[in-house]
């Protein structure tokens, strides 16, 4: 599977820092490092989310500050 394979789910994302990790060729790597792999996106994506929630309470708590 290439990254040319989801050029339409992920085409806003060729610019994005991961981008040269949608471009690696997944089948020469081991089951065990695709298991690392995927480990430690799932760890960036909690990592992701746990920011993103913390930058809408903040927005949250700005906008009851001004009502």
């Amino acid at each position: 599977m290439s990254f040319s394979d989801f050029d339409d789910e992920l085409d806003g994302l060729k610019d994005s820092p991961i981008a040269p990790l949608m471009k690696e060729d997944l089948a020469v790597h081991s089951v065990e490092m695709l298991n690392l792999r995927l480990k430690a996106l799932k760890s960036e994506i909690r990592r992701t989310n746990k920011a993103i929630e913390s930058k809408g309470d903040a927005k949250n708590s700005a906008e009851s500050f001004f009502k």
